[in-house]
């Protein structure tokens, strides 16, 4: 499995201190996987799912299948409860702003935990 941790940071472009700090384990920890001194154990297996969602927990764990997993369309609830994507969202959200102040969204930029973001601009 450290292979397999290696050929995602180097996918990611992280340092292993980097890995390190978003999974907060200590750097020794990544450093003695890496180096074959240490199995991962389930807690980390774990972290590294949950900071990384579009990690293959198949893959990870076996080598079966793809790294990455296609991203599923992730749902926000609006103003009355209701699951929407956020591109409605962004629109509906858009459409109040310019009637509360006449002013229009340029630009959202969604920063994530890894380090990735997506700018959305209004044109």
């Amino acid at each position: 499995m450290k292979e397999r941790i290696q050929k995602f940071i180097d996918y990611k472009g992280i340092a292993a201190g980097e890995l390190a700090s978003l999974l907060e384990v200590q750097r020794s920890n990544i450093s003695h996987i890496l180096n074959g001194r240490n199995k991962p154990g389930a807690s980390l297996i774990e972290k590294m799912l949950v900071v990384f969602p579009e990690l293959n927990a198949r893959w990870l764990l076996t080598g079966e299948g793809n790294m990455i997993e296609k991203a599923q369309e992730q749902f926000v609830k609006n103003e009355t409860g209701q699951k929407e994507s956020p591109q409605k969202r962004s629109k509906s959200t858009e459409s109040s702003n310019h009637l509360l102040n006449n002013k229009q969204i340029d630009k959202i930029v969604l920063l994530y935990n890894d380090g990735t973001f997506v700018t959305y601009n209004n044109k």
